[in-house]
């Protein structure tokens, strides 16, 4: 696959990404002066509650179905498909039983109503999200950018516009969004399933099928509790050192990520499919990792230091009460900017199938998070939990890239991107704690050309390249 074609193919991937952060940009704004803080962070607490229990749900089997798609047969994809969802469902089955046992005390801890219908809702969006994972899954493995881009946009649309309806003709609480997410998934899931229905038929199991996708997949659950625990612990260690107020905020401070996330979203979308389908046609070019590494990281850098920039740009679209959130946003733009490089490094332990690195990587993070949480949220509030999480990711992608490395041997410049790293740490430092917003400004931008300076080479045959790749666009 030639350069022009990869580029295709990213902004192919990256289209649903770009608009859904456009809807974004624009709804955002508009959902904190209809609903909030405290609203707002109930409704974070219930999303946070999904978030786990549908990846236990899961296990992992989505990556296993990824991981083997390739290597099944047209014929047998359906089966394939069922026989990896089989766990899931079952899995399903039995959390719903214990949501219905404890509904009042999960309702009490999520949104501090014991008759409240958030359990109810949990277990509908829940049934409605593993179905509609799987979908997309096989969209984008089948490499039907446009369709897949064209669902992200659907499912964002859908999401934003019943919020905001909701909020206007209902009533302006947290029910808007736990309703809008319910709304959202069965629609989309609708739409997939007629685009890809042809899977979805006959529906048959293979007990064998299913158990391998489940051996692939158990340590990535495992890892996926320690992923939960790393990017949502502190939404529990607020909750109990501070109030729902406190969580609204932190929660919107994660909004600033969204605009980072156009380009990672869209690179890990079109990296996975191409990086299984290139080890599979020739596992010993792994030039193209070491390669992709430096530039990716320079972008990913670049643009991170960018937003931080004109982070207090963007938080003056947002209602006034959630201002505030402005200095809890640095430190969590580490974890897209750092994972993005990881999206990279980390896959030789996926080539090697030794997945237990992912649950070594994940637990090591988590534990430093929850640890530093404990410490620094009664310190600092949201802005302790967002240093504390930004940190983490530090650890998490240092690990998943030496392991990797040593699994599937390709050299990285690690030396240039652990310099990017305290760089960029240096100016979050400065933007969550300064109170001079010029003095803020400088430090990011003088770290912006710092990274240009330490990726020089990478930065000049980038420039050369999107010129050269730019006139063939147009010219095609």
């Amino acid at each position: 696959m030639d350069k022009l074609s990869i580029v295709k193919r990213y902004f192919s991937f990256s289209l649903g990404i770009w608009i859904n952060a456009l809807i974004s940009f624009f709804t955002t704004p508009i959902v904190t002066w209809l609903i909030n803080p405290t609203e707002f962070g109930k409704a974070t607490m219930f999303s946070t509650a999904y978030s786990v229990i549908i990846l236990l749900v899961l296990s992992g089997t989505p990556s296993a179905f990824m991981r083997f798609f390739h290597q099944v047969s047209d014929k047998e994809r359906a089966t394939f498909l069922w026989s990896s969802l089989l766990f899931p469902m079952l899995f399903s089955v039995l959390s719903f039983v214990i949501i219905l046992i404890f509904r009042k005390d999960i309702n009490v801890f999520l949104v501090d109503d014991s008759n409240s219908v958030a359990a109810f809702l949990l277990i509908l969006t829940m049934a409605t999200g593993i179905f509609q994972t799987f979908n997309q899954t096989i969209i984008r493995m089948n490499g039907r950018a446009f369709t897949y881009s064209f669902i992200q946009i659907f499912s964002s649309a859908t999401n934003a516009a019943f919020i905001i309806l909701y909020a206007l003709f209902v009533k302006r609480n947290f029910y808007a969004i736990l309703y809008a997410q319910l709304f959202s998934n069965i629609a989309t899931l609708l739409l997939g399933l007629s685009l890809e229905h042809s899977y979805w038929f006959p529906i048959k199991f293979e007990w064998k099928k299913a158990i391998d996708a489940l051996k692939f997949g158990y340590p990535l659950a495992f890892a996926s509790i320690f992923w939960w625990l790393l990017h949502w612990t502190d939404r529990f260690v607020l909750r109990m050192f501070t109030n729902f107020t406190e969580i609204g905020l932190y929660s919107a401070a994660f909004k600033i990520i969204s605009v980072m996330n156009v380009f990672t979203s869209g690179f890990s979308t079109l990296w996975y499919p191409f990086a299984y389908e290139q080890y599979e046609k020739n596992p010993h070019n792994n030039e193209i990792f070491s390669k992709s590494f430096n530039y990716v990281s320079l972008i990913s850098f670049s643009l991170g230091l960018l937003v931080l920039s004109f982070k207090d740009v963007i938080f003056l679209l947002f209602a006034k009460s959630y201002r505030s959130a402005a200095s809890m946003s640095p430190f969590l733009l580490l974890s897209p900017v750092l994972t993005t490089a990881g999206v990279i490094s980390a896959r030789g332990i996926d080539f090697s199938k030794k997945t237990y690195w992912f649950i070594i990587s994940n637990a090591s993070a988590a534990i430093f998070n929850l640890i530093g949480n404990f410490v620094l949220v009664p310190l600092l509030g949201a802005r302790g939990a967002a240093l504390s999480t930004g940190l983490s990711f530090i650890i998490l992608v240092v690990i998943e890239t030496v392991a990797s490395s040593k699994l599937y041997p390709v050299t990285y410049n690690l030396k240039s991107f652990c310099i990017s790293t305290i760089v960029f740490c240096i100016a979050a430092f400065i933007h969550s704690f300064s109170g001079n917003v010029v003095f803020s400004v400088i430090s990011s931008l003088l770290g912006l050309l710092l990274v240009f300076v330490i990726y020089r080479s990478q930065f000049v045959e980038l420039m050369k390249g999107s010129f050269t790749l730019l006139a063939k666009l147009v010219k095609n």
